[in-house]
């Protein structure tokens, strides 16, 4: 394995330094059931550079050890979140497959079942159906691109943002239709979900037309399982709640902040080259 470089040192650093105050400075929704852990949205960097990896453990050990959730916590959470750097850092190497592109898919499809799930609870009215119907719609451009042949995508780009403008009208007006809690968290959270969906959507879109790589779309996608599944493994013991209600949790916090927050700052250090 080879060393990193001064530079690269740097960077880790940086990245556990930022980790840490960002896990401690929003420490009420970092940790626990109900969590959405900002600093998460740091997860995508090994997408670009290996040398985050180190930099996300030493900066997840930090925040454990100083969130008060005790010692499972500082042991397991820091070594879940260094094998979910070393999977998004191989998810930037995957070539053009179509098991890339149907990991992707479900990360979206995760996005909407969750925010669906979010802000109706499962509990269905007339106006709540229609609201399901729309949202789907509205994420029905990336079905399109997925399976479209010579005639379909060249169209799709053609019309590529007014098909855009078309997808966030829908999902707006879906979300009104959708609402029926009174929960601030889950009407935030879930009303988040859904526009990360359609973000989601209109990026692996304009991918699949333009012939890229769809790996970048499973960047935020190791953190979001790892988290979701083997956090709650003790968690749930922890708080005192069921297992599979923490998996929801932990997982649909994990999609906002790597998805809603994470994605975009990937897709943009990827474009400004930032890690070369």
């Amino acid at each position: 394995m080879r060393k990193f470089s001064t530079r690269e040192l740097a960077l880790a650093g940086l990245v556990a330094a930022v980790y840490a105050v960002l896990s401690l400075a929003f420490q009420p929704i970092s940790f626990g059931v109900y969590q959405v852990r900002i600093a998460e949205a740091l997860t995508v960097i090994p997408f670009l550079t290996a040398a985050a990896i180190p930099g996300l453990f030493i900066g997840c050990l930090l925040a454990n050890i100083l969130g008060g959730m005790g010692w499972l916590d500082i042991v397991i959470g820091p070594l879940i979140t260094l094998f979910a750097g070393i999977l998004t850092y191989y998810a930037g190497r995957l070539k053009r497959h179509t098991l890339v592109g149907a990991c992707a898919i479900a990360a979206i499809a995760l996005m909407w079942i969750g925010a669906i799930y979010l802000l109706t609870s499962f509990e269905f009215t007339s106006k709540s159906i229609g609201g399901v119907i729309l949202s789907f719609a509205g994420l029905l451009p990336v079905v399109f691109a997925s399976i479209g042949k010579q005639k379909v995508n060249p169209l799709i780009k053609e019309h590529f943002w007014t098909i855009v403008i078309v997808m966030l009208i829908l999902i707006l007006v879906s979300i009104l239709l959708l609402i029926s809690t009174d929960d601030l968290f889950f009407l935030v959270c879930g009303s988040l979900l859904l526009i990360a969906a359609v973000l989601s959507a209109i990026t692996l879109t304009w991918i699949l037309i333009k012939g890229h790589n769809q790996g970048i779309l499973l960047a935020p996608f190791p953190p979001v399982i790892l988290n979701a599944f083997g956090v709650s493994a003790y968690l749930a013991g922890i708080i005192g709640v069921d297992y599979w209600f923490c998996v929801q949790m932990i997982g649909i916090g994990q999609l906002i902040a790597c998805y809603v927050l994470g994605l975009p700052i990937l897709i943009i250090l990827k474009r400004r080259k930032i890690f070369g």
